[in-house]
């Protein structure tokens, strides 16, 4: 019994390392009997790009996948089997233009298990995000040599380029190009902007915000001048109580320059349209002169246009009751009528805020004794209301002591 212990146990470390070797080896075998490779490439993504970096170039493909099959093979894998991905979280554009990062390969179909990939890892080329203003330029090339052409007029002078600062950091302006037509037809469109380095290169990849202007030319054959008369033109009616007033331009007249054939139907220099709808004060503003296609005006092409909304003006009929003032004790009095109607002139909105109902006008009684006395009924307006008549002009007021018989209205 010793024996065979003592035969067991001798040189057990070397026996168990070869125990465990051999089932090492067996393991090895049965694995590389079931292992796969993938024979395609797989896309690398970047999860957490840094909003101020930019991935120059284009990523390596994953080309290499070694996996096993959990369960049965049924059918192969895609491209859409796997995610392979880098992570830039953390990354710092600005400490360098060249990292390493870690590709990691994941299988979306549970069937596969990844054990390998090629590669384990791979340079990112990054480059900081940046933005700057250039110029916008319209190069119209050589014109026809028998046509007039003006100063490109663009929609705004300076945009935005943006993207890799090792790139658009040579951006020196954003040109417009533009072909003038042999025929002389103005350009009046829409044009692309393209990113250019000094020497007229375009540069890639830049973004342009915003990436067109609109571009207007004026082209003549036959240029001649004229003065018109401006005329603003108003659209709309103000409030309910308002109305337009004067209507005042500067310059009141402007130089108009157009081929003989377009020229000759223009009469007047149009303001483009002016609204009053909503005003109840003057107007004063800067517009834009609305000249027919192919005339255009020499000079300012803006006009001062001063607009005045005044109130509208309206009469009112009121029957209005008289009120005595200053009557004194022991005096009793009458008057000949107990109304008087008011004829009432001004602004319409003011006139139709009176109370019909409320109106009174007072006849001021202080300091008349016994007898008869002429009286003009005065009402009390409120400030830019006029008193255009009254009827009767005047009241009888006849004053008696108290007591005795007094003489009835001889008034409604």
């Amino acid at each position: 019994m010793n024996r065979a212990v003592r035969i067991i146990v001798h040189n057990w470390p070397l026996k168990v390392l070869a125990v465990i070797l051999a089932f090492l080896l067996y393991s090895g075998l049965v694995v590389s009997q079931s292992t796969f490779e993938y024979p395609g490439s797989v896309r690398i993504e970047i999860v957490n790009q840094p909003t101020d970096a930019v991935v120059l170039g284009n990523l390596p493909p994953v080309t290499r996948i070694r996996y096993i099959v959990n369960g049965d093979v049924g059918a192969g894998p895609t491209p859409d089997s796997w995610r392979a991905t880098i992570d830039l979280a953390g990354v710092d554009p600005e400490a360098g233009s060249s990292i390493y990062r870690a590709v990691n390969v994941t299988s979306i179909d549970p069937r596969f298990i990844v054990i390998d990939y090629e590669p384990r890892g791979i340079n990112v080329q990054l480059d900081p995000y940046k933005s700057y203003v250039v110029p916008v330029t319209v190069d119209t090339g050589t014109p026809p040599p028998d046509l007039e052409v003006e100063d490109p007029v663009t929609s705004q002078d300076t945009v935005t380029v943006s993207g890799p600062d090792s790139v658009v950091k040579f951006v020196v302006e954003a040109k417009a190009n533009v072909t003038i037509d042999p025929h002389g037809l103005p350009v009046d469109r829409d044009v692309p902007l393209i990113p250019v380095d000094k020497l007229g290169n375009e540069l890639s990849p830049v973004r342009v915000d915003p990436a067109t202007v609109h571009v207007k030319i004026n082209v003549f054959t036959n240029a001649q001048t004229k003065n018109l008369a401006v005329n603003a033109i108003v659209t709309g009616r103000p409030p309910t109580g308002y109305t337009v007033g004067t209507i005042t331009v500067e310059p009141t007249s402007v130089l108009a320059k157009g081929d003989a054939a377009n020229l000759a139907t223009v009469t007047t220099a149009d303001t483009a349209p002016i609204s009053v709808g909503a005003a109840t004060s003057t107007i004063e503003t800067d517009v834009p002169l609305a000249l027919p296609s192919g005339v255009v005006a020499v000079g300012a092409t803006t006009v001062h246009v001063t607009i005045t909304i005044k109130p509208e003006d309206g009469t009112r009929s009121f029957q209005a009751g008289l009120v005595l003032t200053g009557d004194q004790a022991g005096l009793q009095y009458s008057l000949s009528t107990l109304n008087v109607l008011l004829s009432i002139g001004g602004p319409v909105a003011d006139l139709d805020r009176l109370d019909p109902g409320g109106i009174l006008v007072p006849v001021d009684v202080a300091g008349f004794g016994p007898g008869t006395h002429s009286v003009q009924p005065a009402p009390v307006l409120q400030a830019g209301l006029r008193l255009l008549r009254v009827d009767p002009a005047t009241v009888t007021v006849t004053v008696s002591p108290l007591g005795s018989p007094a003489p009835a209205p001889s008034g409604p």
